[in-house]
C-alpha cells in the first residue's frame, strides 16, 4: 500500500503541475496510462479552477418624481415563501433565456410583486438590469483595475415594467 501511494503522490505532486518541463516529460513515459485512466493527464481545473464568470441582478426603481433607486436581487427567498417557484425560474431562465422568461410570465409576475414592496404610489415602473462579467486577466489587475468596474461588465436591461397605481385607502 505504501508503494502506491507514493507512486500516486508522485504522480499527483510531480507530473500534473510541471506542464512544460523535462522532468513531467520523462515521468509521463511512466504515467501516461495511469494518470489518464484516473482523468489526470488534461488540465488541473481541480488544484486552479476556472470559474464561471459570474452575473449580478438587481432592479432599478423609478419614481414619480422621475427618481431611480437601484435595489440589488441577491438574496434568494426563502425555500417556503409563496413566490419562490416564480422567483428561482424567473432567475435561472433571465440568466439562460430571457425571452423564454418573458413568453412564460415570470418577469411580469416578479415585477408586479416588487413593485408591491414599493407603496404609496410613487414607483411607477421597473426594469431589470443585468450584469455579466466579461474576462479578467491578471494584467487588468496589476493595472489597477477590479471585476466589477464598468468596463469588464456587460449590461442588459429588462424593461420597463409599468407599476399599477396602489389600491391602498380604496374602499
Amino acid at each position: 500500500m505504501s508503494v502506491f501511494v507514493c507512486w500516486h503522490a508522485v504522480g499527483i505532486a510531480m507530473v500534473g503541475p510541471y506542464a512544460n518541463s523535462n522532468l513531467r516529460d520523462g515521468l509521463m513515459n511512466v504515467y501516461a496510462r495511469y494518470l489518464a485512466v484516473i482523468h489526470l493527464d488534461r488540465s488541473w481545473s481541480f488544484y486552479a479552477p476556472n470559474p464561471f464568470l459570474g452575473s449580478i441582478l438587481s432592479y432599478e426603481t423609478l419614481s414619480a418624481a422621475g427618481e431611480t433607486k437601484a435595489y440589488p436581487l441577491t438574496q434568494a427567498r426563502a425555500q417556503f415563501d409563496h413566490a419562490y417557484f416564480r422567483y428561482t425560474n424567473f432567475y435561472a431562465y433571465l440568466f439562460s433565456d430571457a425571452e423564454y422568461s418573458k413568453r412564460r410570465g415570470y418577469d411580469l409576475s416578479v415585477a408586479r410583486y416588487l413593485c408591491s414592496q414599493h407603496p404609496g404610489g410613487d414607483v411607477i415602473s421597473i426594469n431589470f438590469i443585468l450584469l455579466n462579467q466579461t474576462t479578467f486577466t491578471d494584467q487588468d489587475y496589476r493595472n489597477g483595475k477590479r471585476p466589477l468596474d464598468d468596463e469588464f461588465l456587460q449590461k442588459k436591461v429588462f424593461g420597463p415594467y409599468r407599476c399599477a397605481p396602489s389600491s391602498e385607502g380604496a374602499p
